[in-house]
């Protein structure tokens, strides 16, 4: 076919994917021939960077989300609290990681949701259960209280993660998307160093107190931004989306996006074809392939009925769970779940709720609850440095190097002395394994789930995704204690450090390189996979039949 380079003819009644392009193309190209002034580099970067940042809002306040079990724990463990309320160990645990079991939760219903509601609606909507979780905190006066804002909490974060992660890729050029996807992860980061910084100034309910605030701010901030113009072209509402990439460009005019406009429309209508295609083909096994007929094909594809529900991607359920056995969305799944594991057992994310209990064991030379200030500040340099240098050593060389620099980190804590060198060698240590978790594991796995599913099932992947992302999160979190308890924190870390090395034979195999690289470049090399596969199965076939026919 056309994107591998041969050549394709069409049938009478067919057209081709070529043909579709080629007409959005031309209808870009007429337009594009009459002068436009173009707008500079910093006029498109700028909105681009102005919805990211307000939809940057919900990753603050994950971070103080996932931030805030680690100035809880120590406290009510402590008997420290005002009203008397005390943990055991058990039930620490179970803190510090019944977050994480909730959000998955969340997660699937969120990629469920996400289509009909729209990405910006979605976003909006998921500040509803932080605000509720927060004033929980504020006033409970009992475990169950804890425990019952931890959990709306957890579906909070877990419905929040297909919206964001698709939005940001959705909106972005690709000269900006892995930079503006990394700076997400600031303001996770930050997240994590304003709730240790606020731990340190004011009691934890005061703390949940001032957090009320950032939810309702992202609510009146999220309602001045546009929809996705994938979104809209995907409900059929191409005047919606044309005004959306206007706003997103720039402010320009219809004649300065209208190149870009075509194409979108293009991928959009290649998703859609695609869809019913593989639908027939699940349908009708011996179907080898089904085009659509021309006549079929609108000429500029309208909302096709009053009765429309809205998601034209998908027919039902049934579609949406067979969309996700088709190879081009395995494979990366398979990427995503994989990264997910490794960077979840680095050691950092397992014992950031047990941070001061930590500090403390490992005989750092720091107070332990400022020790959670400057591992926070640490997290957040290495995401700033992320951001600032992806574009320039691109994401493989930096996933592989981080996942190794982790596995010696790790191992390094295994084998140093407690109190040697009076503590500092192991501060150190955990120093550079959270700053190389942060880096290049965290950030990265996060900017790779925003490119590489196809626009047909993103929002139903990212969401299954978060959810594994989590599980990996409460199991890791959850067993931290108890592993501590069985092998001691030589043996936990040098557990963590053996998982990071296969970690980097894993990323070595099969991460591909994706920065600079457009959305549907991306999702065209899973299905060269794709067809190369089916081609090579014909192939196979052709000659069976062949050789049963003599």
């Amino acid at each position: 076919n056309n994107e591998t380079g041969g050549s394709r003819e069409s049938t009478p009644g067919t057209i081709a994917l070529s043909e579709l392009t080629e007409k959005h193309q031309k209808e870009g190209d007429k337009l594009e021939d009459k002068t436009v002034p173009e707008a500079s580099a910093w006029r498109r970067a700028l909105p681009q960077i102005l919805a990211s940042t307000i939809k940057n809002l919900l990753l603050l306040d994950l971070g103080m989300t996932l931030g805030y079990s680690t100035i809880v724990i120590p406290a009510l463990l402590e008997g420290k609290d005002e009203k008397g309320l005390v943990f055991t160990k058990e039930q620490a645990s179970w803190f510090g990681s019944v977050i994480f079991a909730c959000q998955p939760l969340g997660s699937i219903a969120s990629g469920m949701v996400l289509e009909p509601l729209g990405r910006k609606y979605a976003m909006m909507c998921v500040n509803i259960p932080h605000i509720i979780g927060w004033f929980i905190f504020y006033t409970a006066s009992s475990t169950t209280a804890i425990f019952a804002a931890a959990i709306i909490l957890g579906m909070g974060i877990g419905f929040m993660e297909a919206p964001i992660i698709t939005y940001v890729g959705e909106i972005c050029e690709p000269r900006l998307r892995g930079t503006l996807t990394s700076y997400s992860s600031l303001f996770a980061s930050f997240g994590l160093v304003f709730i240790f910084g606020l731990g340190n100034l004011v009691e934890w309910r005061t703390a949940a107190g001032i957090s009320i605030a950032l939810p309702i701010l992202t609510i009146l901030a999220l309602s001045q931004v546009p929809e996705t113009p994938m979104w809209l072209l995907g409900h059929y509402r191409e005047k919606d989306a044309e005004k959306s990439l206007m706003w997103l460009r720039g402010w320009v005019s219809s004649a300065a996006v209208s190149k870009e406009l075509a194409e979108l429309k293009a991928y959009a209508e290649e998703a859609r074809r695609k869809q019913r295609k593989e639908i027939a083909a699940y349908d009708n096994p011996t179907c080898e392939d089904v085009e659509t007929p021309r006549e079929n094909i609108p000429e500029n594809p309208e909302k096709p009925s009053a009765n429309d529900n809205h998601e034209p991607e998908f027919d039902g359920l049934l579609d949406r769970v067979k969309d996700f056995f088709r190879p081009a969305m395995l494979r990366p799944l398979m990427l995503i779940v994989g990264f997910f594991f490794f960077s979840n057992f680095t050691g950092v994310l397992a014992s950031r709720p047990y941070m001061v209990l930590l500090i403390g064991k490992l005989q750092m030379p720091i107070n332990p609850y400022k020790g959670t200030v400057v591992f926070g500040s640490i997290g957040f340099i290495a995401t700033v440095l992320c951001m600032a240098t992806i574009a320039l050593f691109r994401k493989r060389p930096i996933a592989l190097t981080s996942m190794l620099a982790c596995s010696l980190c790790a191992i390094s804590l295994a084998i140093i002395p407690r109190g040697l060198l009076n503590g500092w060698l192991s501060f150190v240590s955990y120093s550079l394994l959270t700053f190389f978790t942060l880096f290049g594991a965290v950030g990265l796995v996060w900017t790779l789930v925003s490119e590489v599913f196809p626009f047909r099932g993103r929002s139903q992947a990212s969401g299954l995704v978060a959810a594994v992302s989590y599980i990996f999160n409460f199991i890791s979190t959850k067993t931290f204690i108890s592993l501590e308890q069985w092998l001691g924190l030589e043996g936990l870390f040098g557990v963590y450090g053996t998982i990071s090395i296969i970690g980097c034979f894993f990323l070595y195999w099969r991460l591909p390189e994706t920065e600079g690289i457009s959305l549907r470049d991306i999702e065209r090399r899973y299905m060269k996979k794709e067809s190369n596969v089916k081609s090579e199965k014909n192939a196979v076939a052709t000659q069976i039949a062949q050789e049963s026919g003599r």
